[in-house]
């Protein structure tokens, strides 16, 4: 069995920090940053978020976001009560396929100390078609010689994470901790829907059955 995990909203709660570096970096700019539809569009890779907050891609907003984010301040991001126990786990192969990129992936990854439990993490940049596309999960199982689909569960907290799981014709779980709330997701028609971290580790123990 392969799970396939989002990593902002679904592994690490990262809202306080996105919301505190788009802010700091659009008020530096001179621009003013509308927070509902920052949450709105998180999901989305950054220069796609971008252009959906602004109306247009601006490099010098990017770049002050990345500056931001690198710099050495206190961080706001921490693993969700419950899931480091289901990655921890032994019995499946484990991957990350993230809208961030690899860089960012691994930043998030290190501070919070949780690296070492993924077979493999794909972020943006390692992929010509993003989420909603299936590239990057037909990628990760065919790196971890994964050949049955029916076995592969994508889970993630937002409608990004179900089209990429039935654009590849595997299992989609959402998650409902993250930034969509249920009545969202449930557009979408995920496989599963579970609302807390307990649910998902009965979820996993009843398909390896």
């Amino acid at each position: 069995m392969l799970l396939i995990f989002d990593l902002d909203g679904t592994l690490i709660d990262t809202r306080e920090e996105i919301l505190e570096t788009f802010s700091q970096a659009f008020e530096n700019l001179g621009l003013k940053l509308d927070k509902e539809e920052l949450d709105k569009y998180v999901g989305l890779p950054l220069k796609e978020l971008l252009e959906a907050l602004l109306g247009k891609y601006d490099r010098r907003v990017e770049e002050e976001i990345r500056k931001i984010y690198y710099s050495e301040r206190p961080r706001k991001i921490k693993i969700f009560p419950g899931m480091e126990e289901i990655i921890r786990s032994n019995g499946f192969k484990k991957a990350i396929l993230t809208s961030k990129r690899r860089r960012a992936a691994f930043y998030d990854l290190e501070y919070v100390g949780i690296q070492q439990y993924f077979h493999i993490i794909i972020g943006a940049d390692d992929l010509k078609r993003k989420k909603p596309d299936g590239e990057g999960i037909r990628k990760i199982m065919s790196i971890v010689r994964c050949e049955y689909p029916e076995r592969v569960y994508m889970i993630g907290d937002t409608e990004m994470d179900i089209l990429a799981a039935k654009n590849a014709g595997v299992k989609s779980v959402a998650v409902t901790w993250g930034f969509r709330d249920e009545e969202i997701l449930r557009k979408y028609e995920p496989d599963y829907i579970v609302h807390s971290p307990k649910e998902l580790k009965e979820l996993i123990a009843q398909a390896q059955r």
